[in-house]
Parts: C-alpha cells; sequence; structure tokens
C-alpha cells in the first residue's frame, strides 16, 4: 500500500479532529485499502511506524492506535436520491450511535441493499461509524438528507415504503404482501420507533415476532434480519 508524506501543515489537525467540513479520517488497513480502490479523494495515507510514529498516531486520535494504516480524504459530493440502484433501500431518519449506523452501511452493502439515507443523527463519516463499516461506506451511496419528508414524499411514488413499529396498524413481517415495486426500509430509533409523521407515509408497518419477554432488538440486528429476508417480498 503506498503511503504519502503530507504537504499540508495542518494535517495533524485534521487527524486529531477526526472529522471536519471536507475532510475525514479513516483507520485500519482493510478500510484504508477499500478507500484506495473506491472513487474517493484521498489525501494522505500513513502507515503507522513509518511515516508516523505510533506514539503521535496514540497522541493524535486519543487512544492507542493498533491498526497499521490512517489516511486523511475528502468528502465526496452529495448523494442525490436519482443515485439509487432499485434494490432494497433503508431509511434511518434518527440515528445517535456511530457504531450503529456503520454496522447498518456494512449491513446494507454485505446483503444487496442500494443505498441509505439518514436524516437526523451523526455523520458517515464520523470515525467510529467508517470503522464500524469496515470501509464499506466507500461502495455504498450513503445520503444525508436536509428534508427527509420531502425525500420520502418522492421515493413513496416509486418505492414501497415498510416501516418497523410496535404500532396496532403493524403487522407481523411474515404477514406482509408480496410487491412489485423496489422496497425502502425505515428503522426508527430503539427507543420510541418512528414518529408518526413518517409512520402515515408507509405503505406499510411490520415488526419482527419475538419470544421471551423481548419485544425489540438493536437496530444495527434488526436491518441485518430485514434485508436479508426482504427478498423474499420482491415479486
Amino acid at each position: 500500500m503506498k503511503t504519502t508524506v503530507p504537504e499540508a501543515s495542518n494535517w495533524r489537525e485534521l487527524l486529531a479532529q477526526r472529522e471536519g467540513p471536507e475532510h475525514f479520517v479513516i483507520e485500519g488497513q482493510i478500510a484504508v485499502q477499500r478507500l484506495l480502490d473506491s472513487d474517493y479523494e484521498v489525501e494522505h495515507v500513513f502507515k503507522v511506524g513509518e511515516n508516523l510514529s505510533r506514539e503521535e498516531a496514540s497522541s493524535l486520535l486519543g487512544y492507542q492506535f493498533h491498526r497499521g494504516y490512517l489516511a486523511i480524504a475528502r468528502k465526496p459530493q452529495a448523494v442525490e436520491l436519482s443515485d439509487f440502484s432499485s434494490g432494497p433501500l433503508v431509511i434511518l431518519p434518527e440515528i445517535a450511535d456511530p457504531g450503529n449506523l456503520g454496522t447498518i452501511i456494512r449491513n446494507t452493502t454485505a446483503l444487496g441493499g442500494s443505498g441509505v439515507i439518514i436524516g437526523k443523527g451523526c455523520s458517515p463519516f464520523n470515525a467510529k461509524a467508517v470503522r464500524a463499516s469496515a470501509g464499506t461506506l466507500f461502495k455504498l451511496p450513503v445520503r444525508q438528507s436536509a428534508d427527509l419528508l420531502a425525500d420520502l414524499q418522492e421515493l413513496a411514488n416509486s418505492r414501497t415504503l415498510i416501516g418497523t413499529s410496535l404500532s396496532e396498524q403493524a403487522v407481523p413481517f411474515t404477514n406482509l404482501p408480496q410487491v412489485k415495486k423496489p422496497c425502502t426500509l425505515l428503522f426508527g430509533p430503539e427507543d420510541f420507533g418512528l414518529s408518526e409523521e413518517i409512520e402515515s407515509l408507509c405503505h406499510h408497518l411490520t415488526y419482527l415476532p419475538m419470544t421471551n419477554e423481548v419485544n425489540s432488538l438493536n437496530v444495527a440486528a434488526a436491518s441485518a434480519i430485514f434485508l436479508h429476508r426482504i427478498q423474499d417480498l420482491i415479486s
């Protein structure tokens, strides 16, 4: 893997900041390699122990770094709704945990999803989200929506919106009908779910039947199950 010696004077600041308005930091050999294989604009690659000491890397990042490689890349242009293919799309109106977000991006990539749309919450370029995605962020369109309700209204014309919910209107996932349009899965926060306004825009509301008095799963775990099983609903 080719490394570079940064010329810019603010590279230490960028590493310490982890994410800025235009740049973000990638940690670990697998994620950095996937970055280099992508269309992202890469500014600097460091091999810790060679062109960046382990002590300085740990000092800048704020923890003991043992993952081999670091990189600084520029954020890509905003993803448009038209950039998504017909595969299942995942929408997260509010997600606060970057680890969950990164895992959902990884799940969506691995299980044939077309992309992820984020409303309120954390950034996909947060260092923890990038790390949890294992670099799959660089393979998948991820849109940070400025007006999620407008996006949903537009998507409802061409996709079947399926919201996960524990409301009385929700039916077990196994009871959902076959759908011909591309599917979109919406996941709300585990503690309070989707808002009533968003649920009203969904064509179907559903839940996963559970046992032993458990009524919800971590959103990242739930996304993997739904993405794996949604293919059975697409006729």
